[in-house]
């Protein structure tokens, strides 16, 4: 994502604008497989909506969301109809936060550029958030809540102690020393209360519990070779419950190609025997296409191209396998079935009419809100099985 800034200077934000097809299932907000409803869309103020995270507080439900200049609370008690809390919270340009951490009462963002900070904002006042602390040189690409947010830490090893939000500290010592060697960081992932896994290469199974400071190494992925940054994203359902560990890499950003030659994949890890052997195995992988509106294809084309980013798994449903909702980029949102065996399969789509898709939240069984670079956030509501 880095790269993005490039890409949009020679590319810009032009909503490229899609023909009406028969049998696309057309809709105001773009085209989708007939088992994907487009409901509603929600303008984010200004472009570059990158992440959001979901979090209740006082009995009520809420969605935050970041861009490269602001962020905005929403109380999503009714999940078809976001409501705004307040007023975008402006800060000026700072890059990029796509990965939003919080506990309901603090917010991290992680800037890594220009300045390369991270910002804690106490939220607790959801009309009103304030900012109260920024740590120099802790600002890595991703910053990630552990332990209830006591503790941060950062996709490139930086660790925050955060027991005082208010003075937080930069430690020394990083999450990566002494681990094995490694590549590609992109974010940090907290599978289980104080048990993180890493979107490195390899991707490496870390626990935090007794000493944030000196994480013990777990397990790790068996080597892999993917394209572009072979793990961007990753989750371990069911707070390391589930069989399946679930993971995209990332190719950005350009006309890169939706193939599985040039695109990165979004693949499922086999954890069955992890504690004695320290390893996960790759069982599938799978890849967007291009083609037409009417086949769900997408479009290879800048400033973003044909890669997986941020994805959740259906609420209630997800045991060993089942559906994911994955922000794909200009493929839009893609609905993937993982099958009892790991095995991967397309259940439904949806393309936004110009958009670059970031992430794609399940908000319940039904709802989906897809947040998008271009458009803001579009609700779009699953009636498949």
């Amino acid at each position: 994502m880095k790269k993005f800034l490039v890409a949009l200077a020679c590319a810009g934000l032009v909503a490229s604008g899609l023909s009406a097809t028969a049998g696309a299932g057309p809709s105001p907000g773009g085209y989708s497989s007939d088992n994907v409803e487009w409901v509603t869309h929600v303008p984010f103020n200004g472009p570059t909506a990158t992440g959001a995270n979901f979090f209740k507080s006082g009995g009520d439900h809420y969605m935050i969301v970041t861009s490269w200049h602001n962020f905005a609370i929403y109380n999503i008690n009714d999940p078809l109809a976001p409501e705004l809390v307040g007023n975008p919270v402006p800060f000026g340009f700072k890059f990029e936060n796509e990965d939003v951490s919080t506990n309901g009462k603090i917010m991290l963002f992680s800037e890594t550029i220009p300045q390369g900070d991270l910002h804690v904002w106490d939220i607790e006042d959801k009309s009103n958030p304030v900012l109260l602390a920024t740590v120099a040189g802790a600002g890595d690409h991703t910053t990630t809540c552990i332990l209830k947010c006591k503790w941060a830490y950062g996709s490139e090893g930086t660790i925050t102690d955060l027991r005082d939000p208010a003075n937080p500290v930069l430690m020394t010592e990083k999450w990566s020393d002494n681990q094995p060697p490694m590549g590609s960081t992109h974010d940090v992932t907290e599978v289980a209360p104080g048990v993180v896994l890493t979107s490195t290469a390899p991707m490496l199974l870390l626990d935090a519990r007794k000493n944030p400071v000196k994480p013990k190494f777990l397990a790790l992925t068996e080597p892999y070779e993917g394209n572009g940054l072979p793990f961007h994203s990753n989750l371990w359902p069911r707070n390391m419950k589930d069989r399946w560990i679930i993971a995209g890499g990332e190719t950005c950003c350009g006309a890169e190609q939706c193939d599985e030659s040039t695109a990165a994949a979004f693949m499922v890890w086999d954890t069955k025997g992890w504690q004695k052997s320290r390893t996960f195995k790759l069982v599938d992988e799978w890849w967007a296409y291009q083609g037409t509106v009417i086949d769900g294809g997408g479009i290879a084309s800048a400033p973003f191209g044909c890669s997986p980013h941020w994805f959740t798994t259906q609420p209630g449903t997800w045991k060993n396998g089942g559906l994911v909702a994955v922000g794909w980029y200009n493929s839009g949102t893609r609905l993937l079935e993982v099958s009892s065996k790991g095995k991967i399969s397309e259940a439904g789509w949806f393309l936004p009419a110009g958009g670059g898709t970031s992430g794609a939240y399940f908000i319940n069984e039904e709802i989906i809100y897809a947040v998008d670079y271009q458009r803001g956030i579009d609700v779009l509501r699953y009636t498949g099985k």
